[in-house]
């Protein structure tokens, strides 16, 4: 008998239905938007949770999102990991304008992500067609030596 990693998607919409409902019971339970009534709170975490499993973009959304996320999560721990190894203490790089840069990355990846899926602001055909033009390289290369070169000429 041979596995195959392609039952996973049979469970995916019980997975994102579970990440959903603890997610989102979590936030309430947490910021006590409703009160302190956990019925209430669990109950809403459900209604919300089941539009996950009668929506099946909902549920590629999730799918989408989460791996981002997590990509970016790691990419925050080895920085940190990093700035804790060449410069011992996280106090003068870990600051308030660190953290809303960190929420701001964190919602452009959740609009990009359920632009894609929903397919709402970006025409994704089109940006692929410009990616594979020469012109874009050249661009995008001129772009980032622009920001480079401000960022080095600003010290």
């Amino acid at each position: 008998m041979v596995a195959s990693l392609s039952t996973i998607g049979y469970f995916m919409p019980i997975i994102s239905f579970l990440f959903v409902f603890v997610l989102i019971y979590a936030l309430l339970a947490k910021t006590k938007v409703l009160g302190d009534n956990s019925a209430v709170s669990l109950m809403l975490s459900l209604m919300l949770s089941a539009f996950f499993i009668f929506n099946a973009s909902l549920v590629e959304l999730v799918r989408m999102s989460s791996a981002w996320f997590v990509a970016f999560f790691v990419c925050i721990f080895l920085f940190v990991v990093l700035v804790s190894f060449t410069h011992g203490k996280l106090d003068k790089i870990m600051n308030p304008s660190m953290a809303w840069v960190m929420l701001a990355v964190l919602i452009i990846i959740f609009v990009v992500s359920s632009s894609y899926v929903f397919n709402w602001a970006i025409n994704w055909s089109t940006l692929r067609d410009w990616a594979h033009k020469d012109w874009f390289g050249f661009v995008l290369l001129l772009v980032m030596a622009a920001v480079v070169s401000k960022v080095l000429t600003k010290k």
